[in-house]
């Protein structure tokens, strides 16, 4: 009989709703899991271009060119794209996602002889396209190949 008594106490005791977490009592927490292993912003900013993309076009003796530079900003998934083609400048800019590496933007040549494709590596170092620069007659396009996202799963704490 005293043991029914016991399990009767340890089942009414074990079934409370609330939870303690860090010393203090809470009701229905909810746990994020996330990739925040990198700070959100940078401690130190680069004012060198982190990669560069450059053809000569037309006549050499010009000095024209068709050109990408990417910069780094306060923001350490946040970069700011300096384009030129010829006499046309433009800036845009590109955000990587937040894939719990520091980022590494790279830039590659694309199909067209004046064209490049922006991209990063992720984990693996595989590189991940993500946008397309290119110029054709007197104008220049940025084209957004591929979207990328990162979730962030939320499971509640019991």
């Amino acid at each position: 009989m005293k043991y029914i008594y016991l399990a009767v106490l340890l089942y009414l005791t074990s079934c409370s709703d609330d939870t303690a977490v860090e010393g203090k009592k809470t009701t229905d927490t909810t746990f994020h899991i996330t990739m925040d292993t990198v700070p959100e912003k940078r401690k130190v900013v680069s004012k060198k271009p982190v990669a560069s993309y450059l053809v000569p076009v037309n006549d050499p003796k010009l000095e024209r060119s068709f050109g990408v530079d990417i910069y780094e900003t306060g923001l350490t998934f946040e970069y700011i794209m300096h384009m030129h083609y010829e006499a046309v400048f433009a800036t845009d800019t590109l955000r990587i996602p937040n894939f719990g590496i520091w980022p590494q933007v790279q830039v590659k040549p694309g199909e067209e002889k004046i064209s490049c494709i922006i991209g990063f590596l992720d984990k693996k170092k595989a590189f991940k396209p993500y946008k397309m620069v290119s110029a054709k007659g007197n104008k220049m396009r940025l084209e957004v190949l591929k979207n990328y996202f990162v979730g962030r799963y939320s499971t509640p704490v019991r």
